[in-house]
């Protein structure tokens, strides 16, 4: 192969290579992520710090929970609990122009699932946990 033929196939990688990034970027850049999360004993809450990009400040998060699941694991003694906590961005696809933080307070009054461990999730792919009492 010509070096010249060589320069153009390795030029056409490389851009395709950083379109690829670019559009990576684009799309991770959208995503929403958790800063620090927190249990507060005193008010039986969970406080969540989300992270997000959009055109305003004034995004609003629904929660949605998963079912309660007990693991059993005769090493660790007693059973133990497990559950998923959806945190939607119901502006999800709102441009990313600006970086915002909002806490989010789920309450935990209600939930029967305790001691749990907690599986805070929000899309496309963010995890964090949070054990409760």
């Amino acid at each position: 192969m010509k070096a010249g033929a060589i320069r153009r196939r390795w030029m056409s990688g490389a851009l395709i290579a950083f379109a690829v990034m670019m559009v990576t970027a684009t799309t991770t850049g959208m995503a929403d992520a958790f800063g620090p999360v927190h249990y507060d004993p005193k008010k039986d809450q969970i406080i969540v710090t989300m992270i997000y990009d959009g055109t305003n400040p004034n995004h609003h998060f629904s929660l949605q929970w998963g079912r309660c699941h007990k693991l059993h694991d005769q090493i660790q003694g007693p059973p133990r609990k497990i559950i998923n906590l959806g945190i939607i961005d119901e502006q999800g696809n709102d441009a990313a122009t600006k970086h915002y933080t909002k806490i989010v307070r789920v309450p935990l009054a209600g939930l029967s699932c305790r001691p749990a461990t907690v599986t805070l999730w929000t899309p496309p792919n963010q995890y964090t946990r949070i054990v409760i009492p």
